[in-house]
């Protein structure tokens, strides 16, 4: 058997060798041998040792990879003997009587939900019977879709006027799915579409579009591939939220927690610092250890990028475990824990962190019914893991040079004239996210709308 390589806090084997600290190699069999020599290799253009990891397996596959959905919608209810306020929305209608109890409405909407989503082939339930029976949602997180309640959803002043309803909020979580299976969209898309079709559910700017990336057997992904999916994320950051809609009461998370990484994170309170610390000293720093080929020969091309994102990098890849890393990407306040990028679950800071599944979430999409919004954010964000999880794919290394570049270019060109720029602030937000996109090879019919939207919405 050949050798593979595990992080300290992932090893499940007795026999191992440490090499730099971090790295573990592990040989199952007594009979393998693995010659020293070649555990690590020094890089003359880069002054680092890289582990041997394109010589043995990764970590983590795509194929290792699955995806959860919190999807958070407000339902209205027609109360009986009052004139629907809605007569040319053709989709039946909730009812519900002013003598019931909220308890009472939730339980019958839930079972609703429930039942369309069964309709649409897949296993559904509802946290009013995982209650009765004295169960927990996690016993049903890898085969039912769960309604309950979506507890940051409420209607807005012009819903709350329409005379005759009453509004529920409910959250339909999907079920931990495979991510590289073709039947995977198609399931969900079939979900949406039986939801969509048989309830007036709204999707107002309390409600948001949660995705969850982890692994198919429910372990964590491995350090290097968060860390790898955290560089991304921190360097993309601008690219990537610039799918919300700045004109959004909810843009700065009034209603839901989801803040940018690059302000409210350990990670970014701890890159200032340095620059700061290095700021005030006439000695020249070394560059911290990347033990990462692809991040590190970026770096390398980029001498000029701006020193806290430098720093920030270079400091996520000090982390030595998933508590730490999860911790760094994570606020020191409790409103921050849960960030746009939430790593929280890693970090295991309160109770809700311990008892969530090891997961990385994005928390950044608004709340939605366009099934086409959906499904391409999904993709986007499946195609983020993918590159961290594949070390040796090259659209990381085109991706990761790409956002550096545009940054640096960015905060050269800062007070320059406004009249001279050929492009509309709207117009380049789209630009750069399309070319995001394309480097990680997000199919275009996939992304075109989503492209559209950002396009239109960040117009000055």
């Amino acid at each position: 058997m050949a050798p593979y390589i595990q992080e300290p806090d992932m090893l499940s084997s007795s026999g191992y060798w440490v090499v730099e600290r971090r790295i573990v190699i592990a040989i199952p069999n007594s009979s393998d041998h693995v010659d020293p020599q070649r555990l690590a290799i020094e890089s003359p253009k880069h002054g680092i040792k890289h582990s041997l990891t394109e010589a043995t397996p990764p970590l983590d596959t795509v194929h290792d990879l699955s995806f959860g959905m919190e999807l958070k919608f407000l339902l209205p209810l027609l109360v009986q003997g009052e004139q629907d306020p809605e007569p040319e929305d053709h989709r039946e209608v909730n009812m519900t009587q002013l003598r019931d109890s909220e308890a009472t409405r939730r339980e019958q909407i839930y079972e609703c939900i429930a039942k369309s989503i069964s309709q649409a082939g897949e296993e559904s339930t509802t946290i009013s019977r995982i209650t009765k029976d004295a169960s927990h949602e996690r016993a049903f997180w890898k085969s039912h879709w769960i309604v309950k309640k979506a507890n940051s959803a409420e209607p807005t002043p012009d819903e709350a006027n329409l005379e005759g309803y009453v509004w529920l909020s409910v959250e339909v979580s999907s079920p931990s799915l495979p991510a590289k299976d073709t039947e995977t969209k198609h399931r969900i898309e079939a979900v949406l579409r039986s939801l969509f079709s048989d309830h007036r559910l709204v999707a107002n700017y309390t409600c948001e579009v949660h995705i969850h990336i982890g692994r198919t057997d429910g372990q964590p992904l491995s350090l290097t591939t968060l860390k790898r999916l955290g560089t991304l994320l921190w360097m993309g950051e601008e690219q990537i939220r610039s799918i919300r809609n700045p004109r959004s009461p909810n843009y700065h998370n009034v209603y839901t927690w989801g803040f940018e990484t690059r302000k409210y994170s350990r990670l970014a309170s701890r890159a200032q610092e340095l620059v700061l610390r290095e700021h005030g000293s006439a000695a020249c720093q070394d560059g911290a250890l990347v033990e990462d080929w692809q991040v590190a020969e970026v770096l390398e091309t980029h001498p000029g990028m701006q020193t806290k994102d430098r720093k920030a990098i270079e400091e996520l890849w000090k982390a030595g475990s998933h508590m730490e890393l999860g911790r760094l990407l994570s606020g020191e306040k409790k409103p921050y824990r849960r960030l746009g990028f939430n790593f929280s679950a890693f970090g295991l800071e309160d109770e809700r962190a311990r008892n969530n599944p090891r997961t990385m979430e994005f928390r950044i999409m608004e709340g939605t019914t366009n099934i086409d919004y959906i499904l391409g954010w999904l993709s986007i964000c499946s195609a983020l893991a993918e590159v961290a999880v594949l070390r040796s794919d090259g659209r990381y290394l085109m991706v990761l040079d790409r956002l550096i570049g545009q940054r640096h270019a960015r905060s050269r060109s800062i007070g320059a004239r406004r009249e001279t720029d050929s492009e509309t602030q709207g117009q380049r937000c789209g630009r750069e996210f399309r070319e995001m996109m394309d480097d990680l090879g997000v199919p275009r019919d996939v992304y075109r709308d989503l492209e559209a939207k950002v396009t239109l919405e960040n117009e000055v």
